[in-house]
């Protein structure tokens, strides 16, 4: 990827560091360079040092994927610092890239294990960067690439994250409110075709000690399929038979599992806006 700086001084050293690498064609010295500059921790020098670290970066892309997303993550650390927020971000974007790219071509196993890792904490940066640069936009894609990045970690340390594909499927990790909608509306009308169905059989039953009112097809298991959902036990009808007992309590904990993620959404929003 290549880099410009409205900075004519950043663009200069940029340049300079590609012209050293074409001239070796080897980018050990640059990164050298970028190492020793980063040390001295003037913002002079923190600029030429993340210039030169994102040279070496696009020249090591088809050479060796994993130390470029290593000198990405070290130009993103400068810039940061330098409070560059839109190029930090999106070298700490391009450092998950190439950390993601370099873990799936074939690596040890521990060795993807640490760059998989190293993707996900390039985008939890990049995300926070381009939100202090109000790119609200650029920080939730970086969010969802942390979490799906998060979700290939996990598989490749021999864990089921299942809370993180659950949380993906039902509201892709809480940035979604039509696919939340979505997921409950089809809920509700999944548990109410059952509770007709159960009524039909006669597992479900008016309560004791009341008058309740006469079951309408469809309606009532509607009514009763959006009352046990949300909690509310406004029914006058109680599940007699084992299986429609345990419908209820799945019904239940869909319930309040929804709400949580419904919460999780509105906790996002805030965060983002």
């Amino acid at each position: 990827m290549e880099q410009t700086f409205l900075d004519p001084i950043a663009q200069g050293y940029y340049q300079q560091g590609e012209r050293e690498i074409a001239t070796a064609q080897s980018a050990d010295e640059v990164l050298q360079k970028a190492d020793a500059l980063a040390r001295l921790d003037s913002r002079a020098n923190l600029m030429h040092a993340a210039c030169y670290y994102l040279a070496a970066a696009h020249f090591l892309e088809t050479h060796n994927p994993a130390k470029s997303a290593h000198a990405y993550h070290q130009a993103g650390h400068q810039l940061q610092q330098l409070d560059q927020f839109i190029h930090a971000a999106r070298a700490f974007s391009q450092a998950g890239a190439w950390a993601e790219q370099a873990a799936r071509n074939g690596a040890a196993a521990s060795t993807q294990q640490h760059l998989q890792h190293g993707a996900v904490r390039s985008y939890s940066r990049a995300n926070h960067c381009f939100a202090e640069a109000g790119e609200l936009d650029e920080s939730e894609s970086a969010y969802l690439k942390e979490r799906d990045a998060r979700v290939a970690w996990a598989k490749m340390r021999g864990k089921h994250p299942l809370a993180l594909l659950a949380w993906k499927t039902t509201s892709n990790y809480g940035t979604s409110i039509p696919r939340w909608t979505a997921w409950i509306l089809g809920t509700i009308m999944l548990f109410s075709l059952l509770y007709e169905v159960f009524f039909r059989v006669q597992w479900l039953q008016p309560m004791s000690n009341t008058h309740p009112s006469a079951w309408i097809p469809l309606w009532s298991g509607l009514y009763y399929a959006i009352n046990v959902t949300s909690s509310l036990a406004l029914v006058e009808y109680q599940p007699t038979h084992p299986i429609a007992q345990a419908i209820v309590m799945l019904n239940v904990i869909a319930g309040y599992l929804f709400l949580g993620i419904g919460i999780g959404i509105v906790g996002q929003l805030i965060k983002n806006r």
